[in-house]
């Protein structure tokens, strides 16, 4: 084991499940959005402890993710949320994925590919409702899809669905606006004789616009326990799933005046003790949150001083004289009565808690408990 970890907490990967799905009816399937390796988590371990906890459907970007969990032993529905180009067709259709369908050039291909290999396809068709990613965004041309779809014996129509660009503001009118817009593309399908799951919510949809739940929910970032808008909010009890621990590597007392780190940007303007951690920008702690961020040791909260380094970092043991070589330095997550956010991280760092977790690199063990 290297001298940092990220502890993974499955239990409260099953609670956010299960707090989301409470405030959806009880018929309402979950999606669990575990793109991106599960936001950083681990992707196997994620999606096996969602299915687990009530999950219906997965979701990945692309076909190579799709792979991996069937590699896996994976059997749920895997839906592929991006584009899907025709390399990877055949692999898509071998493996029992559902591709994401936005033109009526991806579905003729589909078919084509799924007639050679002799087998079905169940595929997702997206329109665009407001986010301007991808989607039929032309009701016309979603109609020639669908038309084209009831001619293509070797494709199914399993899902229907869009994304909400703006539903974690309290301002839920453009929301709804997206809502009622895809509503028009449902009856479209209705009156021609299919009736795909239907689903648009993502996580911050589904825990506070119960009327756009459709058939399905996508649950992303609150399913890792981070909330949407980004900070906490009063009655929706998201526990953090991730933390991510490392221990103190060396101390010494650097004279006042002394420079620390790369550049000298950080000049001790006293007698300083000082602790060196064994992580840095190469491990995925921001080099951008140099001389910004804190750490918790032995529950009390130590500056992070001088320029982040790409394995090493400086921290201030002013406020705890005590630290000691092999203290438990937790960079991410809860010490005693504090802890360090995911959302703080992301203020300092001028981003948003998503990129934090997804920035914690692949040479950080990651470590699963049922706690």
């Amino acid at each position: 084991m290297r001298s940092t970890y990220a502890s993974i907490s499955l239990a409260n990967i099953k609670h956010n499940i299960e707090l989301i799905r409470s405030r959806l009816k009880p018929e309402t399937k979950y999606l669990a959005v575990v793109k991106a390796n599960a936001y950083g988590h681990g992707m196997e371990a994620v999606a096996n402890c969602a299915l687990e906890s009530g999950a219906a459907y997965l979701g990945v970007a692309f076909a190579e993710e799709g792979v991996r969990l069937r590699l896996a032993g994976i059997t749920a529905p895997i839906l592929l949320l991006g584009a899907t180009d025709e390399d990877h067709m055949d692999d898509v259709i071998r493996h029992f994925l559902m591709p994401t369908v936005f033109t009526v050039e991806t579905l003729q291909l589909l078919q084509a590919h799924a007639v050679k290999l002799g087998m079905v396809c169940r595929v997702h068709i997206k329109a665009d409702t407001g986010m301007n990613r991808i989607g039929f965004t032309s009701e016309a041309t979603f109609t020639e899809a669908i038309l084209l779809l009831k001619r293509c014996p070797n494709l199914v129509l399993d899902g229907l669905f869009t994304h909400f660009a703006v539903s974690e503001l309290a301002d839920t009118s453009f929301t709804l606006l997206q809502a009622e817009r895809f509503r028009r593309y449902v009856e479209i399908c209705s009156q021609n004789g299919l009736h795909p799951i239907l689903h648009a919510s993502n996580s911050a949809a589904a825990l506070h616009i119960p009327e756009a739940q459709f058939d399905m929910v996508r649950g992303g970032i609150a399913m890792y326990g981070c909330h949407p808008a980004g900070h906490t909010v009063k009655g929706i009890d998201l526990r953090p799933v991730m933390s991510w621990h490392a221990y103190i590597t060396h101390i010494k007392t650097i004279p006042a005046g002394e420079g620390v780190s790369y550049g000298l940007k950080f000049v001790t303007p006293c007698d300083m003790r000082v602790g060196t951690v064994a992580v840095g920008y190469g491990d995925g702690y921001k080099r951008c949150l140099s001389n910004k961020s804190e750490v918790l040791i032995r529950g009390i909260r130590a500056r992070q001083i001088g320029t982040i380094c790409m394995d090493q970092m400086m921290i201030d043991l002013t406020n705890v004289p005590d630290a000691v070589v092999g203290d438990d330095v937790v960079l991410l997550g809860r010490q005693g009565n504090d802890a360090i956010t995911a959302d703080e991280l992301a203020d300092l760092a001028g981003t948003i808690s998503y990129e934090i977790l997804l920035s914690i690199s692949e040479r950080v063990p990651r470590v699963y408990t049922k706690d």
